[in-house]
């Protein structure tokens, strides 16, 4: 039995790795998947200052999902990003939680956590998580 995908949570961080996750799900995702582009910022920024920065980063995003035949929505969530990135995943019911992952070493996530491993072990959805290496980082930008 296959479920099929109806909404999809895409955390992105702004970064060159999440540009490249941005890619995957605008190319393997479409038809009626409804895909949330979520970031999360800390709690203890100006939210107005920084609300003005994010829509501006956003946009880059939305040229890249331009060719997409689906809905795209774009939310910013101020808090702990693993835990906001559950609980609008929850609160929406999503179908997938879709992330990359900067690749921190085993002692790295011993010592600090991961927010890809957070989110695995915690998710009542599934969730893909895309590690894409700093060496390999622009030759997969260029393949997307």
């Amino acid at each position: 039995m296959t479920t099929s995908l109806k909404k999809i949570i895409c955390a992105v961080d702004f970064s060159s790795a999440a540009d490249s996750v941005v890619r995957y799900a605008a190319a393997i995702y479409s038809g009626d998947v409804e895909l949330t582009l979520l970031y999360v910022a800390p709690a203890d920024n100006n939210h107005d200052l920084l609300l003005r920065k994010h829509l501006h980063e956003f946009s880059r995003y939305s040229d890249m999902l331009s060719q997409r035949k689906a809905d795209n929505i774009f939310s910013v969530e101020y808090g702990d990003p693993a835990a906001e990135i559950l609980v609008y995943a929850k609160e929406h019911n999503a179908d997938m939680i879709l992330l990359g992952s900067h690749g921190t070493t085993a002692i790295g996530r011993l010592l600090v956590g991961s927010t890809a491993e957070t989110v695995m072990r915690q998710a009542t959805c599934p969730v893909v998580i895309l590690k894409i290496p700093n060496n390999n980082l622009k030759a997969v930008q260029e393949k997307l």
